[in-house]
């Protein structure tokens, strides 16, 4: 049978630092949480598929759920979100998770397990957030009080009875510095504008329309968006990763280095990267949107968003905020 501390000293020597224990099935309540009038076209799945996870497991009974850090400083230029300086945690986090429940088994070889990371229809933050991982900010990303919100999401849907962790009390800060910062202005409302991020943008094919191309040129990324997060306090003094895969970073893609390559080339060079699913093609056309010269860090992009003094910021609130998962 398998123990809470189980699970605890198994995360502890894969070196994954946060870890919690959410119920399965979801709460009565979930759809309240993951429901949405307004889709993201990259979420995955309908609303029941998010609320079951689309599981093949017969009977599952709880979820394992792991935070991997990806936060490292640098003074390197910069045109790409943190989330992608190191390889694709697509692929870094189901390795994590393979061998967490392998050694599940050898405590209980009749445990099940199935991996969920970002691509299945879990609605992944929800499901941390019930493992008491940590509070939805106004930028709807989950904060954990040691590593912010430069963490994803791992997690193991499991046969093992376990006592669910309980969700952490409290909200972020609420001193709206990513609702001013958003360079679509996409947060701050009751549906996440997703037609107006810049990181949906960034992502999105073909040509696109001046108003949108203007909120890409706001900011030196030429894929996704860390507006939100290098601007939240939560956010500062965050420690670096202790996730290796996670500690050599290549925060700078050349421009020109993507025009002599071809599609097969460029698979082969970029391949193991997050942002290369959507192929060379949309990365070039982000690069003729945004100046090559303006590789200055996102943070220096928006020093005059907000003042960074921690005096400024509002104390939080009793209650949770809660953001849908989108």
């Amino acid at each position: 049978m398998i123990t809470r501390n189980d699970i605890f000293q198994i995360a502890k020597k894969l070196n994954i630092p946060a870890v919690g224990i959410a119920p399965w099935p979801l709460p009565d309540d979930a759809a309240n949480y993951i429901d949405t009038a307004n889709p993201c076209p990259f979420i995955n799945g309908t609303l029941e598929e998010r609320l079951t996870a689309n599981t093949a497991l017969q009977s599952p009974k709880s979820a394992i759920v792991c935070l991997f850090p990806y936060y490292v400083k640098t003074d390197e230029p910069i045109n790409l979100p943190r989330y992608a300086w190191g390889p694709d945690y697509h692929l870094v986090i189901p390795e994590y998770l393979k061998r967490f429940g392998t050694a599940l088994q050898e405590i209980d070889s009749t445990v099940e397990f199935e991996i969920h990371c970002d691509t299945s229809p879990m609605a992944d933050r929800y499901v941390a957030y019930l493992a008491g991982l940590g509070v939805f900010g106004k930028n709807r990303a989950l904060i954990h009080p040691v590593w912010g919100s430069y963490t994803s999401i791992g997690t193991l849907l499991t046969s093992c009875e376990l006592t669910p962790d309980t969700p952490m009390p409290g909200t972020c800060y609420g001193c709206n510095r990513c609702i001013n910062a958003c360079p679509g202005q996409s947060l701050g409302r009751k549906e996440f504008g997703f037609e107006t991020c810049k990181s949906y943008l960034t992502q999105k094919k073909g040509d696109l329309p001046p108003h949108e191309v203007a909120i890409i040129q706001k900011t030196p990324l030429i894929w996704g968006c860390d507006i939100c997060q290098e601007v939240c306090p939560h956010n500062r003094n965050v420690p670096t990763t202790p996730i290796p895969e996670f500690q050599t970073i290549e925060p700078y893609v050349s421009p020109a280095t993507l025009e002599g390559l071809t599609n097969k080339t460029f698979k082969a060079a970029y391949g193991d990267r997050a942002f290369s699913w959507r192929g060379k093609a949309v990365l070039l056309r982000n690069t003729g949107y945004v100046a090559d010269t303006l590789t200055t860090s996102a943070i220096t992009a928006t020093e005059s968003a907000g003042p960074t003094d921690s005096a400024d910021v509002t104390p939080a609130s009793a209650n949770h905020h809660s953001s849908k998962d989108e």
